[in-house]
């Protein structure tokens, strides 16, 4: 058996991993949940475990930071993440493997049958490192994937999957955000700003203002009036807050040609 530990501060998220992994994964046992990354790196501490199933952002602090605190303590990684632009970053990490949320259960196999690879290797084999580069590999493999990026954006009802280059512009809405997209369509995500402002490439998404982010390659033109304000090529005109202008300016002047 694999000791793991989920660690991830969604209540929903946590339970439906260790209903998923009770069903279809006999070969792990969880033997621990932490609530945050720093429940979590107690719980790692006390328990010992074999490897754990890790989330990518949480409140108190990401799951690379995890990593970092970890000490002696080096049990083997998986990240589940809604972002797959984070899969480069957890290899670099020494993560074996990663799972995209909403969870698949193909990836899910593959990922308990990795760790219960690399668990006969480390019984059998002093060179237990080499198993973990290898597997690093076929991690590396996976994250390789062609097309465009997308995501897993959170509304009411589950999930909607888009390309990122196909967010427009984001809105601020109290803890949600307004996601309005290539095609016209404005999708409620249940995260806050912040939560975007994260992850996204700020050489292609900047925020402009407390309420808006918007993506450079529907950027329209710049005009100076009433202070300063960003139009899109959907006619749409937003204002951009007086701090936020030099790096607005820098950023365009960086991202176009100019003759």
């Amino acid at each position: 058996m694999v000791k793991c530990i989920i660690i991830d501060d969604e209540k929903n998220a946590r339970d439906n991993l260790k209903a998923l992994v009770e069903k279809y994964c006999p070969q792990i046992e969880i033997i621990g949940m932490g609530v945050s990354g720093t429940d979590g790196l107690k719980q790692i501490e006390e328990l010992q475990p074999d490897a754990i199933f890790l989330d990518v952002h949480m409140s108190d602090m990401d799951g690379f930071s995890v990593l970092g605190r970890l000490g002696d303590i080096k049990p083997m990684v998986v990240f589940v993440t809604a972002f797959d632009r984070y899969a480069m970053k957890a290899i670099r990490s020494s993560a074996i493997d990663y799972i995209l949320k909403p969870i698949s259960i193909k990836e899910l196999l593959d990922a308990a049958h990795k760790l219960e690879q690399l668990m006969d290797l480390k019984r059998k084999n002093p060179g237990f490192e080499e198993g973990y580069a290898d597997a690093l590999k076929l991690m590396a493999k996976t994250a390789q994937q062609e097309g465009p990026m997308r995501i897993a954006l959170p509304d009411f009802s589950g999930y909607r999957f888009e390309s990122v280059g196909d967010l427009v512009r984001l809105e601020s809405d109290s803890n949600y955000t307004n996601i309005h997209l290539k095609s016209g369509e404005k999708v409620l995500v249940s995260k806050p700003m912040k939560h975007f402002e994260d992850f996204l490439d700020d050489t292609q998404f900047v925020r402009i203002h407390n309420s808006h982010i918007i993506n450079l390659n529907y950027l329209k033109g710049y005009v100076r009036d009433e202070g300063g304000q960003a139009e899109l090529m959907d006619g749409t005109r937003l204002t951009i807050a007086k701090r936020r202008l030099p790096l607005f300016l820098d950023t365009v002047k960086n991202r176009f040609l100019k003759p």
